[in-house]
């Protein structure tokens, strides 16, 4: 039974669904997802792609529709927490709308398809589902590009009655997907037709269609409501209810939660239960420490025990050669991103505050320690800045922003006074007088009266770089040396030159290596989902909430499109200067975990809701008014469950 307090209060599934969205304002496709695995959808009527059930992997499109030999393209698409719809009407009159789901925990693919007949004759088509794929077991670690497959390789197709079945000679799995009757069918007028195609694997027994179809649905709300309600049975925690006058910070909020279920997978080897980053065309078993540690409180709000297993997990994982794990083997992936240090100190940090677990804290102390101390080995003879790395390392699209960057060195500066909190005094006293420098360091990095910062390559050559990650980094991990003007200074930066109409781009148009800077995660073409969260984040520290309301705001639109991407792209309308987001495809997938980002916005920033290293609560700027008027419930904290207000007399 769901408590009184949440009953009610938390919107449904469905309400959280987007809008239907017409072929040319999509570039990349919606994706279904349950908690074995993962989907995209394609451009064609029924087809799909990318198909992971770790560690299945498939390669080519599967359940392409033809109709009298030609491909049905979908003309709108609209995307739910549990499935997708697409649609199209048909040159001869035939109107036709598929649904695809995924089984409730389970590696099957469901797919409804209705056709109706809306012209005045009867029509007479062939209907048919091409299958130029292939289903492979990839058993091993996966990485980014998820172990693709070859449709072409060791593939052999049978046609039987009622189904094609496809053979993987390699490894041995079969694929089984329904087809249509061999002849034609015809449809009267006003007259209706619905298919139920089903793809498993390795000759699954499959309970009844219409079951299987409703549980798909039924099984989506039910995790979701069990992530709000305290004492559930599937999570060791919850999300926090919100309940606020604002609509637009409701649904950030909401869609926020929902994204990262999107990513819950269990069963994976490496991990019962996890959150993987990204999906579902790239990095489908993979878990960044850099994306993780972005929403690690919501994450250890809901489940603490994971998290302290998977953070355990983490420190099998050499961090400074990879910058992920895979959970199907528990092993590291990737090349070293230069945040690693910071990245991984921050999740650790954020599960044992947040939870009370001092034990954890003080047990994991000497590595807090080195992590926080990583930056003094990376400082170059006669520099004071340390040098993290090149472009490969960070945002992999800013040629000029390598090296000595200001974001990561604030970082250190960050996190060197949270681990101080743990020493004796003697040798905090010594940590603080050797991150002081660095700290001086960072701070003569600050363009005067622009907002903006410099970075310092090797040759000794400064160049401004206009970047919201400077912004986010510096402003979070350093709130207390950076005095009004420079808050006020840097917001602005922010407003004028990144906030566009729906969104923000990660790098302004003005800088100097936008024109090169292509990708839409970290470029001037758009924003990794991150970033404008975690930039409303550092407004609230700034005590700017009415700017955090109003990125927030912004921000809402583009949730209307469905979950939260790896990016959202900006598209210029013609002849206008406005842009307009749009799910990006170039580099991105549409899927990524760190859009719960949104949810750290809401109980940091709005509720100034922080932890010490007891556990103990402390209100960041209680006193100070919130232009929104909101409630968060069953916020669980080491004393139990707690409610909190905020408005116009502060947080309470």
């Amino acid at each position: 039974m769901l408590s009184s307090v949440v009953e009610g209060q938390v919107p449904s599934i469905d309400s959280l669904a987007g809008k239907w969205l017409s072929g040319d304002e999509i570039v990349n496709p919606p994706s279904v997802t349950n908690t074995v695995g993962s989907l995209g959808c394609t451009d064609n009527l029924t087809g799909f792609h990318y198909c992971n059930f770790p560690p299945i992997a498939q390669g080519g499109e599967a359940a392409i529709l033809h109709i009298n030999g030609k491909p049905i393209q979908a003309h709108s698409f609209r995307w739910y927490p549990y499935q997708v719809e697409r649609s199209v009407l048909t040159a001869n009159g035939l109107e036709l709308l598929s649904t695809m789901r995924l089984a409730d925990n389970a590696p099957v693919i469901l797919i409804r398809l209705q056709v109706k007949n809306i012209g005045t004759q009867p029509i007479t088509a062939k209907f048919e589902l091409k299958h130029p794929t292939g289903f492979r077991r990839c058993d091993g670690v996966w990485d980014w590009n998820n172990r693709g497959v070859n449709p072409k390789e060791n593939f052999e197709h049978e046609t039987q009655a009622k189904d094609e079945v496809i053979h993987d000679t390699k490894t041995g799995v079969v694929t089984r997907i329904t087809r249509f009757p061999f002849e034609p069918l015809t449809i009267r007028p006003g007259s209706f037709r619905t298919f139920e195609i089903t793809c498993s694997f390795n000759n699954a027994r499959l309970e009844p269609f219409a079951k299987m179809f409703a549980d798909a649905r039924t099984g989506w709300e039910r995790r979701w409501q069990d992530a709000f309600t305290p004492g559930n049975r599937r999570y060791s925690g919850n999300f926090p209810t919100l309940i606020s006058d604002n609509p637009k910070l409701n649904r950030m909020y909401y869609m926020a939660l929902m994204t990262l279920l999107q990513m819950e997978r269990t069963g994976f080897r490496g991990s019962p239960r996890c959150f993987t980053t990204v999906g579902p065309q790239f990095g489908a078993t993979l878990e960044y420490f850099w994306d993780t540690a972005l929403f690690s409180t919501t994450y250890a709000l809901l489940e603490p025990k994971v998290l302290k297993e998977n953070l355990k997990r983490w420190l099998n994982v050499d961090i400074h050669s990879h910058y992920a794990i895979d959970y199907l083997t528990g092993q590291g992936v990737g090349p070293w991103y230069s945040p690693n240090d910071y990245s991984v100190f921050t999740a650790f940090w954020q599960y044992a505050t947040t939870t009370g677990d001092t034990d954890f804290l003080m047990a994991n102390r000497d590595r807090l320690l080195e992590w926080a101390n990583a930056w003094k080995a990376r400082v170059a003879p006669g520099e004071q800045l340390a040098d993290w790395g090149d472009n490969d390392n960070i945002l992999e699209c800013g040629p000029e922003y390598v090296h000595m960057i200001p974001s990561l060195n604030a970082a250190h500066v960050g996190i060197t006074r949270k681990v101080e909190q743990l020493l004796p005094d003697d040798e905090a006293t010594k940590l603080e007088l050797e991150v002081k420098p660095l700290e001086k360091a960072v701070l003569d990095q600050y363009v005067v009266r622009s907002g903006v910062w410099q970075t310092k390559h090797r040759n000794g050559v400064s160049v401004v770089s206009r970047h919201v990650y400077d912004y986010l980094t510096i402003g979070l991990n350093m709130t207390n040396s950076l005095n009004p003007e420079m808050r006020q200074e840097m917001t602005e930066f922010v407003n004028r030159e990144l906030v566009a109409d729906g969104w923000i781009r990660a790098m302004s148009l003005s800088d100097l290596a936008a024109s090169i800077s292509d990708r839409p995660d970290h470029g001037p073409k758009g924003s990794y989902c991150g970033w404008p969260a975690l930039a409303a984040l550092t407004m609230a520290k700034f005590g700017q909430f009415y700017e955090m309301k109003e990125m927030i705001e912004n921000c809402e639109a583009a949730t209307w499109q469905g979950p939260f991407p790896q990016a959202f792209e900006l598209v210029q309308i013609p002849l206008t200067g406005h842009w307009i987001p749009r799910i990006a495809l170039r580099g991105s997938d549409y899927n990524e975990s760190s859009g719960a980002a949104f949810a750290e916005t809401v109980i940091r920033g709005l509720f100034g809701i922080e932890f010490d290293i007891h556990g103990n609560v402390i209100l960041d700027q209680s006193t100070t008014p919130r232009p929104i008027m909101a409630q968060l419930l069953n916020v669980r904290t080491k004393d139990g469950l707690r409610d909190f207000h905020c408005g116009l007399v502060g947080v309470r």
